[in-house]
């Protein structure tokens, strides 16, 4: 990018380092990151997730987007691993964000976590 000026307006501290800071740290509580000035954003990514049996509830934590928390509509027996993937939807520019909930690496749930895809 022959225009990019990221050095001098700081452009490293759009999207913290989660390699060395991990996401357990003080940069994960700050929800989202200031995107100022960033024009595409694509993403695709797979985590784990904490499952509450009692409620369904299924949370996990996006890089960049933050955490949620959805119900699941069914339940999820004891044992069963859970793994959560989730992309941007659109080209370049994100118009939604999308997670698929993965049971012993099974596509059991779809769900658009914001926007539209």
């Amino acid at each position: 990018m022959s225009g990019c000026s990221c050095q001098e307006n700081g452009g490293a501290d759009h999207v913290p380092n989660f390699a060395a800071t991990g996401f357990d740290g003080e940069v994960s509580q700050q929800g989202n990151v200031q995107l100022e000035g960033v024009e595409a954003l694509k993403l695709s990514v797979c985590v784990g997730a904490n499952y509450d049996p009692a409620t369904r509830k299924l949370c996990f934590s996006i890089p960049i987007y933050g955490n949620f928390c959805i119900t699941l509509p069914i339940p999820v027996p004891i044992g069963g691993q859970l793994k959560v993937c989730a992309q941007t939807c659109g080209s370049l520019i994100p118009t939604g964000l999308k997670a698929t909930v993965y049971l012993n690496g099974s596509a059991v749930y779809t769900i658009v976590l914001w926007g539209k895809c």
